[in-house]
């Protein structure tokens, strides 16, 4: 097969986004309203106090994967990102595997979020049938609905519907924040500051330790959705790698801060009997009402920003693979006036109406799903460190030529890469994983290496036939 970029999605100026537009995906995917919501009773239970310890821990090779990234698109831009350029410098059948990772991250974790933007919504509207299987799927899949819509319409849409949302969830989240944190220093919180939080012993040893991590690489995961959409982005060759390195500075500091004023406003019992809505609880209890109702809208409104990235991205992963034969030909159908892979889009958007359904209808599923989203944030860093790796190989030649190419382009990278390995050793050793997680993430990728041999064998497609290695330099 031609071994030259794919040809990049066709865009007039006015339907590109910018670099904030970039900055504002990757915030948006990453969530952190609905991404707390979820954590921060876990984050507590597991490492005590010193939750920012891991989040802080996380942040150095977060950063050099970032980097990574940054430098793999200015080499090559392509919307299918880790899946183009690992085809490219290792194999293409490692390539197809990092392409089949990423789009089962963002298709589960669509359902995965898809469900509680149904709970939270019917929460705020009908609480009586919040346990109703049938209205959490009917409000769940009209809000699936209205963002499939929306995304279809085009990027620059979808663009402006996040910035609505993230200035409202960080406006919020901050000024409660803020609250919570002269709580605390005033001793007015549930649990007074002690610097014991921050010992080996206050943060449950190694396994408390790897458990936080391993949570704050969830916090941390979906920053990358920048980069899905460089071919339609101003700049396409460094805005999108300037927005991934941006969103990962921003998330640290707003992870760190949330995360260290949020956690003593409760006692340990009431924060994990309010582990789905701790941070209505929190707002409740420091500003009264109706900020508890005020917290739940954020969170809801942080879900669907981070449903809608995730639908985004996965529709443009679906689109690069597309390209190679290795996904369906209509992927790359394309909207007239927006450029939008419709049609990569709306299957997307049906199987996770099909999962949604699945998962609500039997609880068998719904507790098979549970415990694939939670390998999720494993199988994220599979692919984070398979990209980190990409970038330290295609950048050999160049590492030697200078301190700072040493730097960014090696010894970062390199952390992000032993980072990878090390999580994932670590959470066997320590049991922070469960075997059921870890064959989910396995048994996924062992079903990516099945669909390749597939289409390798008896479909025929050329994608697998060859090797294909780097041929250029980041600029």
């Amino acid at each position: 097969m031609s071994q030259d970029p794919s040809p990049p999605i066709t865009t007039t100026p006015r339907n590109r986004v910018g670099l904030g537009d970039a900055i504002i995906m990757g915030l948006s995917s990453s969530g952190p309203a609905q991404t707390l919501a979820v954590s921060l009773a876990g984050l507590v239970a597991v490492s005590g106090y010193s939750g920012i310890v891991p989040i802080l821990i996380c942040f150095v090779p977060m950063i050099g994967i970032a980097i990574a990234y940054q430098r793999l698109n200015r080499w090559d831009q392509s919307s299918g990102a880790t899946y183009t350029w690992v085809a490219k410098v290792f194999h293409p059948y490692l390539g197809f595997l990092s392409g089949w990772m990423i789009l089962l991250y963002y298709t589960l974790g669509t359902t995965t979020l898809t469900i509680p933007a149904g709970v939270y919504t019917i929460d705020l509207l009908a609480p009586s049938y919040i346990d109703n299987h049938w209205a959490i799927f009917l409000v769940g899949a009209a809000w699936n609905l209205l963002i499939t819509a929306l995304a279809i319409l085009g990027l620059k849409v979808v663009a402006r519907f996040e910035w609505v949302i993230v200035v409202f969830q960080y406006a919020v989240l901050m000024t409660v924040a803020a609250v919570a944190l002269t709580a605390l220093l005033q001793g007015n919180a549930a649990v007074n500051f002690s610097w014991t939080w921050f010992s080996w012993a206050g943060m449950g040893g190694m396994k408390g330790l790897m458990g936080g991590i391993l949570i704050a690489c969830f916090m941390y995961s979906g920053w990358d959705a920048s980069i899905y959409v460089n071919e339609e982005t101003t700049d396409r060759a460094n805005n999108p790698g300037k927005a991934a390195l941006t969103s990962v500075v921003m998330l640290a500091l707003v992870y760190s801060i949330v995360t260290f004023s949020f956690q003593s406003v409760l006692s340990p019992s009431e924060m994990q009997a309010h582990a789905g809505n701790v941070l209505s609880a929190v707002s409740g209890r420091l500003m009264h009402k109706p900020w508890d109702s005020v917290m739940a809208l954020v969170v809801l409104m942080g879900t669907l920003a981070t449903l809608q990235a995730a639908v985004v991205s996965a529709a443009r992963v679906g689109l690069a693979m597309s390209r190679d034969s290795v996904m369906p030909k209509f992927f790359q159908r394309l909207s007239a006036g927006s450029a939008s892979p419709w049609a990569a889009t709306l299957t997307m958007s049906a199987v996770n109406l099909m999962l949604l359904a699945l998962a609500l209808g039997t609880s068998s599923i719904a507790a098979a799903l549970t415990n694939a989203a939670s390998s999720l944030g494993l199988i994220s860093i599979v692919f984070y460190g398979i990209t980190a790796a990409a970038a330290l190989w295609q950048q050999r030649a160049t590492l030697a030529s200078s301190a700072v190419n040493l730097i960014l382009g090696g010894l970062l990278p390199l952390i992000g890469v032993a980072f990878s390995l090390w999580v994932l050793f670590e959470s066997v050793s320590t049991g922070a994983v469960t075997t059921t997680v870890m064959l989910y993430g396995l048994g996924s990728i062992f079903a990516g290496a099945v669909v390749a041999l597939v289409l390798h064998r008896f479909a025929g497609v050329s994608f697998f036939d060859s090797k294909q290695t780097a041929r250029s330099t980041p600029r």
